[in-house]
């Protein structure tokens, strides 16, 4: 399958934002979730290992499919599985929830791959209880909020100061719940 040759204007500018602050998918998946998540992962805050859910979802995601192998060392990525021949990237998730938190992260693979590259890659979230896929399209209005997260977080690096965040029905099951007090 041959892929279409990518060309986006802002790519450049783009891979510069994300190598200078160190950006990769969760940044963009956390930025879509909560502002205070997102500030806490950029400032290395991070409680996910000791949190129950956490490590449910990482004995779910180790045990249904094998990791591809093929992503270490790729640029700070750490998709799940890549199609090299197909220009597919593929990240698991365990349920179907967030939605956009989830497709941000998948498209963000596939923007470093597609720039890297000069071919525009596909992008697919794999729902792990449903065992299902979910295309994520690498459209102008996706590339448009990615860009949007990375000036977003771009602001949120230089900021000392935790960002306000009022309770949204994620506190509930966030890791960094008690760290807030929306528990």
């Amino acid at each position: 399958m041959s892929s279409h040759l990518f060309n986006w204007a802002q790519a450049k500018a783009f891979l510069e934002r994300v190598e200078r602050l160190n950006l990769h998918g969760l940044h963009f998946q956390h930025i879509e979730l909560c502002e205070r998540r997102a500030w806490m992962y950029l400032h290395k805050v991070n409680f996910a290992q000791w949190y129950s859910r956490v490590q449910t979802g990482t004995a779910l995601h180790e045990t249904s499919y094998q990791r591809d192998h093929s992503v270490r060392g790729l640029m700070g990525l750490a998709p799940d599985r890549i199609d090299w021949d197909n220009c597919m990237v593929f990240e698991n998730k365990g349920t179907g929830g967030a939605v956009e938190a989830s497709s941000n992260q998948t498209a963000f693979y596939a923007l470093m791959l597609s720039i890297s590259t000069g071919k525009t890659w596909q992008a697919y979230t794999h729902v792990l209880s449903s065992r299902r896929k979910r295309a994520v399209l690498l459209d102008e209005a996706r590339l448009t909020k990615l860009w949007q997260a990375s000036e977003h977080l771009e602001q949120l690096s230089t900021q000392e100061a935790v960002p306000t965040a009022p309770k949204i029905p994620l506190c509930s099951s966030c890791s960094l719940a008690i760290f807030c007090g929306h528990d």
